[in-house]
């Protein structure tokens, strides 16, 4: 009895040891799961605006999330002449040359991703998309992630309601982490320095806004391409019939879907000076997310055509085979930057980038052997369970829709019609092999017959010559 207990419990911890495994697997599947959808979904508490704030509603204390009190961080994008002050101001006045450098906030997707200066944009090594983040937004959302022994100045700007005029200023990182009271803060003018503002003024933050993603659109493909086909697979089954008396083509159709996969060569892409970001590639009509492998797929939905001439009367099974292909092109496209809240930007092109597209072709049907003097072996094929549930056959798709009828009416005679009943053919055969049979012996015993009376001559002739 105790063994058999001692045998209980250790099947039943193997079981349970099994599940936590199987549970474990799980819990990381749906990590990941969960990591990889996450990188390409924008966050909702963070949005971006396009459209600049009036003076009048500043003053009127409009609140700038009344439209979408989701988001807990608003950014603003410089209008044009903002940013032709930003770059007079900052390059020319306070340019690469001055030892004095002032920093903004990087962020991606609302999340804070690092810091640049004024001289990256005067040097022309890149082009950011630039934005006003107001002050107390960043203090909630951003400055817990600073480290408070940094001595840096940040680059802001500063509205005088009184006077209705906007400067350039810079406060300091120590008024920043450390929550100085309006009393003590300063965001001091960039061009003279001689005026400052308080946070009873609105104060924003430069920052800029890294793209989230890269879209590749207008794409055109070259010429070259390499087709390389692999394994055949079951589409789906279906019957044909002919009810008619007459035989003739008979034409049928299936509906089929399969998942067109795309796989995009990545180094041939990011080998043009861009960043390690997710990818969207324009395909068929649509816009489709690639992983960070530059694998993805689309929905294919199409259509199979058949036909086969057909003998009065009959049916026939036919299943639809397609044959999987590779094709690997070469195409050149636009990369856009996409930044969220449907911003993009033209970022350049990329010349001779790879994909590869698999996809079924060549579909093609497979009819079931018919042999038209063995009408009675033909029986109505009735469709059983289906290898692959995402295909589904399109009911009623015959060319030739034909009445319900079975076997027996299929093979039914029919009097005065002129023709002989199914089963006359091969009784004809065997009662013809029989009188063959007959006749032969009846032939083999004349011939021997003969043969001996013929012998009998020819001893009496010779007995007579004797």
């Amino acid at each position: 009895m105790s063994q058999y207990r001692s045998k209980m419990c250790c099947s039943g911890s193997i079981s349970f040891c099994s599940s936590i495994f199987v549970f474990t697997l799980l819990l990381i599947w749906l990590q990941w799961r969960c990591i990889t959808v996450n990188a390409f979904e924008e966050n909702d508490a963070f949005c971006i605006r396009t459209q600049p704030m009036l003076l009048a509603d500043i003053e009127k204390h409009v609140n700038p999330l009344e439209g979408d009190p989701n988001c807990k961080v608003l950014a603003t994008t410089l209008t044009v002449k903002e940013k032709d002050s930003f770059l007079d101001t900052m390059c020319k006045d306070h340019g690469t040359s001055y030892k004095d450098t002032y920093y903004f906030f990087k962020l991606r997707n609302g999340e804070l991703r690092g810091r640049g200066t004024h001289k990256e944009i005067c040097d022309g090594i890149k082009n950011p998309l630039l934005a006003w983040v107001p002050y107390n937004m960043v203090l909630e959302n951003f400055a817990q992630e600073l480290n408070p022994k940094d001595q840096l100045s940040y680059i802001g700007k500063a509205t005088d309601l009184e006077r209705e005029k906007t400067e350039l200023c810079h406060f300091s990182h120590t008024d920043l982490v450390t929550n100085i009271t309006s009393d003590l803060f300063a965001c001091i003018v960039m061009i003279f320095e001689d005026n400052f503002y308080g946070l009873d003024a609105s104060i924003n933050v430069l920052i800029e806004i890294q793209p989230l993603m890269y879209e590749l659109r207008n794409v055109t493909y070259l010429p070259w391409v390499n087709v390389s086909t692999s394994y055949k697979t079951l589409l789906d089954r279906t019957t044909l019939h002919n009810p008619s008396r007459e035989p003739k083509q008979i034409y049928g159709s299936i509906k089929y879907e399969f998942v067109e996969k795309v796989h995009l060569n990545v180094s041939t892409v990011y080998s043009h000076n861009l960043d390690q970001l997710p990818l969207l590639f324009e395909h068929a009509g649509a816009v489709l997310e690639l992983n960070d492998v530059g694998v993805g797929g689309v929905d294919v939905s199409t259509r199979a055509f058949f036909g086969r001439f057909m003998d009065a009367r009959t049916s026939v099974n036919v299943e639809v085979i397609g044959q999987w292909a590779e094709h690997r092109q070469q195409f050149n496209a636009d990369v856009f930057e996409y930044f969220g809240y449907a911003i993009k930007r033209f970022r350049n092109e990329i010349h001779h980038g790879e994909v590869t597209f698999t996809r079924i072709e060549s579909a093609e049907p497979v009819y079931e052997t018919l042999d038209s003097t063995h009408l009675a072996a033909v029986t109505t094929y009735k469709t059983g369970a289906k290898k692959f549930e995402r295909l589904e056959m399109a009911e009623g798709e015959n060319g030739t829709h034909a009445p319900d009828w079975d076997d027996e009416e299929l093979f039914e005679s029919t009097e005065g019609d002129g023709h002989p009943y199914p089963g006359f053919y091969p009784w004809f055969v065997a009662s013809s092999l029989v009188l063959a049979v007959v006749l032969l012996v009846v032939v083999i015993g004349v011939v021997r017959a003969w043969s001996k009376n013929e012998e009998k001559k020819r001893y009496k002739l010779a007995a007579t010559s004797a």
